[in-house]
């Protein structure tokens, strides 16, 4: 057991490093096989954008690719200023801090300052002049967005999608066990809203990854895996309320209609879970007897709420209901 940690870093080294590493490599011969000038902008670009999943590659190197395009021109139309008389260290200052402050409110648009500086000190590469200069800036930088998605696409092992799944079937799976619990245990915690939060960021990637392979589906659900983040982070909330309610419930054994729907409620979620997973189907008919005819009106909008979303989900998975 002591083992497991270290086993865990040396499958993230293989998994992570080596595409990262042979992305490096790549980059650089490519750049070195067209013969273009100063041969570490290609792996530069690689370092910045590389990201465990081709969604996420993509992202960053749009962005980033973006950002560049927008420096460039910027860099060429301060040369231009200059050329009329613009103060060279002043007009090269202000064009670079007018992009910085641009850069800190648009995505990808840190690049664009240091793609401007690159362009206006284009005089410290000789026999090379301004354009050329952002040219071969743009070449490079696309020969290294292009290596790392190749490379986090064909070579990592992660997988946007099939992450984000197995993220909402494990949220599900801990709400069902919640809910099942007697004493009834402490409501969702910050350690949940921070998973909710990361496979929000998760889903993001993996419809990018779907949209880059699909070209968009044909059914328009562009947003298939946000849209399961969504749903789960709903029904978790709803979990949360359907929680406070039970904890209402009077200690009676007599009165059994409380904990029947509890049960209900989890058997619910958690065969959604297993049906997210590919290993069963889900049956909500249980939940929604319980949601028709609850034991107590304060239980009706909450299984109701619940069973709503479990459906949209359902929904959402191609599943008849």
């Amino acid at each position: 057991m002591s083992g497991a940690p270290a086993l865990q870093r040396m499958a993230g080294f293989w998994r992570l490093g080596l595409p990262l590493a042979a992305a490096v490599a790549l980059a650089w011969g490519l750049s070195a096989a067209l013969g273009l000038p100063e041969r570490f902008w290609s792996v530069m670009s690689v370092l910045i954008v590389m990201r465990p999943s081709a969604g996420a590659t993509l992202d960053a190197g749009w962005e980033r690719v973006r950002g560049t395009a927008a420096g460039a021109l910027c860099g060429l139309a301060g040369l231009f200023l200059l050329h009329h008389g613009l103060p060279a260290l002043a007009g090269t200052l202000g064009i670079v801090l007018l992009l910085s402050l641009a850069g800190a409110a648009l995505p990808g648009g840190r690049s664009a300052p240091v793609a401007a500086l690159i362009v206006l000190s284009a005089e410290s590469l000789p026999g090379h002049p301004a354009l050329q200069v952002a040219l071969l800036r743009m070449l490079q930088i696309g020969i290294g967005v292009g290596v790392a998605l190749a490379v986090s696409t064909f070579l990592s092992g992660y997988h946007a999608g099939a992450r984000c799944d197995a993220g909402c079937t494990a949220l599900l799976r801990g709400v069902a066990q919640r809910m099942a619990r007697l004493p009834r245990p402490a409501p969702a915690d910050a350690a949940t809203r921070a998973a909710l939060g990361r496979l929000a960021l998760l889903a993001g990637s993996a419809d990018l990854e779907a949209r880059w392979w699909r070209r968009g589906t044909a059914d328009g659900r562009s947003r298939a895996y946000r849209d399961k983040a969504r749903l789960t982070a709903r029904i978790v909330q709803d979990a949360v309320v359907l929680d406070r309610v039970l904890r209402l419930a009077p200690d009676t054994p007599a009165d059994r209609g409380w904990q029947d729907a509890a049960q209900a409620a989890s058997a619910a979620v958690a065969g959604l879970a297993e049906a997210m997973a590919g290993r069963d189907d889900a049956d909500l008919s249980a939940l929604a007897r319980r949601a028709a005819t609850p034991a107590h009106a304060l239980l009706a909008a909450p299984l109701q709420l619940l069973l709503d979303d479990l459906r949209g989900l359902q929904r959402g998975l191609g599943i008849s209901p």
